[in-house]
């Protein structure tokens, strides 16, 4: 009996050092196991979506003709380059959707209208003229715009176009202003400029217009009401110059060239100067909502033998560029991305700021395609 119990004991012994060693091994089994597939995790997550964790990153596949965001729902459009349809998809280019499949040849430029539900697209014709056909996209109609529009521009509400007209018959040039079907028309002023800009000055009745920027010409920004009056000129004696209106319409970002050198700074509704000593572009540049920043593309490597801005418009050379903002009220200036976080190279320009700051896209010339920043 004696032996019997020592065996069984023995036994038991035996059978719980089998048991613990057996759990020993595989709840590290279990823990290598989890722990490999933590690593595969990280790893698919490093390949599969590197995009997501680099702070530039292309959302489109393909260069595009201008985009609108559309901030309550975190949708872009934009215009196709390759074949003119027009795509919507998410801030991370996810969720592709077509919007209109008509192709459209010889497309070069689209001007989105405030709201997003037309555009303006832009063909070139022959003897360096341009077509305009404007697109409703919740009648899915399409009409083109008279001839002898050469500029073409959206009111402040998207009521109304802004244009540049030329009269063959008379050799006049005008600004005029009509409804979206051509009725309605009001000339605001005369002009004398073949190639100029317009742009509505936000929260007020006034439209702006100023001679491209050009380096052997001086440029002049000029003001008109909409309701009527004279034409009057608040800023000149800068060459190359171009301008980009603050959201609340006080003062703008204008850009011109010093002996072929890129200067910028700040001119107030009544063309008082403030220097901001930063060299680049005014295509270059947003405004924060609220009007106090501006987030810039900092351009660099410009071939010494260019000319500025004429070569760079006429698509002679690519820049380089960083990344800025810089604080109009104080000066400050710092980067929104360090140089060691860009991969690529980068030609930014129309750039747009999300409400909220934290998303900078743009358009790359380099490639065409539309990109996101990731801001901090």
């Amino acid at each position: 009996m004696k032996k019997l119990f020592i065996t069984s004991t023995a036994l038991l012994v035996i059978v719980l050092i089998f048991f613990i060693a057996y759990n020993v091994a595989f709840r590290d089994n279990a823990l290598i196991n989890e722990k490999d597939l933590n690593q595969k995790g990280d790893l698919e997550e490093t390949v599969e979506g590197v995009s997501l964790k680099e702070k530039i990153v292309a959302i489109t596949d393909e260069a595009v003709a201008g985009f609108f965001v559309d901030e309550k729902n975190k949708k872009i459009s934009y215009y196709s380059l390759v074949n003119g349809k027009t795509w919507q998809t998410d801030f991370d280019g996810k969720n592709k959707k077509n919007i209109s499949d008509t192709e459209l040849t010889g497309l070069i430029d689209v001007k989105w209208s405030p709201e997003g539900n037309k555009a303006i697209t832009v063909f070139n014709k022959s003897n360096n003229q341009k077509n305009f056909f404007l697109y409703d996209f919740d009648k899915k109609q399409a009409n083109k715009l008279k001839e002898g529009i050469d500029e073409v521009s959206w009111d402040q509400l998207g009521n109304k176009i802004l244009y540049k007209y030329f009269d063959s018959q008379t050799k006049a040039r005008s600004v005029d202003m009509s409804n979206l079907d051509g009725s309605n028309y009001k000339k605001l002023s005369n002009v004398s400029f073949r190639d100029i800009v317009i742009a509505s000055i936000p929260q007020s009745s006034s439209v702006s217009f100023w001679n491209e920027g050009n380096s052997e010409e001086e440029t002049q920004l000029m003001l008109v009401n909409a309701n009527g009056g004279e034409t009057k000129t608040i800023f000149s004696g800068k060459f190359g110059a171009d301008y980009l209106w603050s959201p609340n319409g006080k003062k703008a970002w204008v850009s011109f060239v010093d002996n072929n050198n890129l200067v910028s700074g700040l001119v107030d509704i009544d063309g008082e100067y403030a220097d901001l000593g930063i060299p680049t572009l005014a295509s270059k540049i947003t405004w924060s909502s609220d009007g106090k920043i501006v987030y810039y593309a900092l351009p660099g490597s410009i071939p010494q033998e260019m000319t500025m801005p004429n070569d760079y418009k006429n698509k002679r050379f690519t820049t380089n560029d960083t990344f800025w903002k810089t604080d109009t009220t104080s000066g400050k200036k710092e980067r929104i991305i360090e140089l060691e976080d860009i991969a690529g190279a980068y030609d930014a320009t129309n750039l747009h700021l999300t409400a909220s700051e934290d998303i900078l896209f743009f358009i790359n010339r380099i490639d065409g395609k539309l990109y996101r920043l990731q801001l901090p």
